[in-house]
């Protein structure tokens, strides 16, 4: 079936992985099956597995955070999530907190330090009045918030660089990025490495695999909304030329 840029995109991602399915819905919601990921055998526990995919084209806007973080929380059997800790890269401090302590965005922060020291000790020195202490107290105020909303912001923008690092063995499973369209619900593509955990998943989710008649259904509800879209501005410009011609 054509496929649209958001799908090409993703399945693009997923060259490595030999059995792939989208599914509708979120991670959340979706059934996961009680079989390992990574060796197919029967599933002991979870490993919550974060991804944060950034804006990018075909007009894909994530506001306010700059990323959208898609978690999945996978079964594995014992012997692989033990592997899977044994592997897990070692993150220093610094490179995990860099972006956050080394962001150019603490010129801010550090400005604003510095106006609220120099104007501690007038602040400090104004009379006891209320209406006084008022007035005086505003400008530091507005600093402290300058500083607290730079580190927040700062603190949440570095937010993916403290995710943990995927293994050989959580990426047995993957998922894309959102690939639904203006009209439709929540979409993503899966990346499998095991046929039998991939057939379970298929068979745990069947009523929400995307479909060519899903599709079709949908091309069909974005064609009637752009219709009813064209139709509703054709009758207002109508409407306004009838009135201004009165």
């Amino acid at each position: 079936m054509d496929k649209t840029w958001e799908q090409r995109s993703a399945e693009e991602g997923f060259a490595r992985y030999p059995y792939r399915l989208e599914v509708r819905g979120s991670p959340e919601t979706i059934a996961w099956p009680d079989v390992c990921a990574n060796c197919g055998a029967g599933s002991s526990e979870r490993l919550w597995i974060r991804k944060a995919f950034y804006r990018q084209g075909r007009g894909r806007h994530y506001h306010g955070t700059g990323y959208r973080v898609v978690s999945m929380n996978v079964p594995f059997c014992a012997a692989c999530a033990a592997r899977h800790r044994e592997t897990l890269p070692r993150v220093s401090f610094l490179r995990r907190y860099r972006w956050f302590l080394l962001n150019p965005a603490h010129i801010a922060t550090i400005g604003c330090a510095v106006l609220l020291w120099m104007t501690r000790p007038s602040v400090l020195a104004m009379p006891a009045d209320r209406t006084a202490a008022l007035a005086a107290w505003g400008l530091p105020a507005i600093f402290v918030l300058g500083m607290l909303w730079t580190i927040g912001v700062t603190w949440w923008m570095s937010r993916p660089d403290r995710f943990e690092p995927r293994t050989e063995t959580s990426l047995a499973c993957d998922i894309s990025h959102d690939v639904s369209e203006f009209f439709d619900r929540r979409r993503y593509v899966y990346g499998f490495r095991n046929k039998t955990f991939a057939d379970a998943f298929e068979r745990a989710n069947h009523d929400r695999v995307w479909t060519n008649r899903d599709r079709k259904r949908m091309l069909k509800r974005s064609t009637l909304a752009a219709v009813l879209f064209l139709g509703g501005l054709i009758i207002a410009r109508l409407l306004l030329w009838y009135s201004q011609g009165r």
